[in-house]
């Protein structure tokens, strides 16, 4: 996911939503058949239209996304885009997911895919043009691929596993939760993710796919995100990946959610604790915080 990093100028909300709600009615439009624009959320929109008709009185937490499917030459394309507040005046969060290419020619598509967006004007709608060069250019890349003899998905392996310890500011968006757990599971990597405030995420795995999920969620829009550990590990065959390995499949935790300010909520930090713990990974607590963990067992 990509996202513009100079997102906080002062620019008219209500007028940007606006130029929002009627860039996704042009292509509802344009793309009429079911399963080619699907919004993640129906009621974002209805909302947004609401305050920006002047019927709600404050600014709406939910923002648009949605996914384009794109066929060209057989070629599915999903078209994700994510909108904040401030879009058009900056710019989306964009991320492409393929089925037939090469994860090269996938990131270099994804890296073409943005840079064709920064050279287009500041300030402009520009969805429909970031699908017409979709359209134009997918193309390229999809004939530097030979066709396999089988689809069957492979995980791919090299001789070194991987655990990244990554902290983020803060995880509220429901969006980057969502793509957070979509690309573990597409990578088969395990770990966990801790949505609040402070963020943490572990990626466990075969060292190219913790380096690819790790290229992935740096370019969603972060307050701040860091990698605070990495630890790699050589490997000779399937047991000692398996030795090494600390989690048993990806998923979300939480603990005792504690709220804060706004929308802000915070997770027990014990319980977290108690979890590294039965993990074997306590060592982590520290590295986090700065301070040694604390159960909240009562002896």
């Amino acid at each position: 996911m990509y996202a513009d990093e100079d997102c906080s100028e002062t620019v008219n909300i209500k007028e940007m939503l606006n130029l929002q709600v009627a860039e996704v009615e042009m292509l509802k439009s344009m793309y009429p058949q079911k399963g080619e624009f699907v919004l993640d959320d129906e009621y974002a929109v209805r909302e947004i239209q609401a305050f920006v008709d002047g019927d709600l009185d404050y600014e709406p937490e939910n923002r648009i996304g949605f996914t384009v499917n794109i066929i060209t030459n057989m070629q599915p394309v999903e078209f994700v885009v994510h909108l904040p507040h401030e879009y058009p005046s900056c710019q989306p969060e964009l991320f492409l997911r393929t089925q037939d290419l090469s994860r090269t020619n996938s990131r270099k598509l994804n890296d073409d895919l943005i840079e064709y967006m920064q050279s287009l004007d500041k300030g402009e709608i520009c969805i429909g043009s970031l699908i017409q060069w979709l359209q134009e250019n997918v193309n390229e890349y999809v004939s530097e691929i030979p066709v396999e003899k089988s689809r069957t998905k492979t995980i791919q392996q090299d001789d070194v596993f991987s655990r990244m310890w990554i902290y983020s500011h803060h995880i509220y968006s429901k969006f980057k939760r969502r793509d957070i757990i979509d690309w573990a599971q597409e990578l088969r990597i395990t770990g966990f993710s801790m949505p609040g405030k402070p963020g943490i995420i572990c990626v466990e795995g075969y060292s190219s796919l913790v380096e690819e999920f790790w290229y992935r969620i740096r370019r969603m829009n972060w307050k701040k995100l860091a990698v605070k550990e990495k630890e790699d590990y050589k490997i000779d065959n399937e047991y000692d990946f398996k030795k090494y390995k600390k989690f048993p499949n990806f998923e979300e935790i939480a603990f005792e959610v504690q709220g804060g300010k706004a929308r802000e909520y915070h997770m027990n930090l014990g319980l977290f604790y108690e979890y590294l713990v039965k993990h074997d990974a306590k060592y982590i607590f520290s590295l986090y915080f700065g301070v040694e963990g604390k159960s909240n067992a009562v002896d």
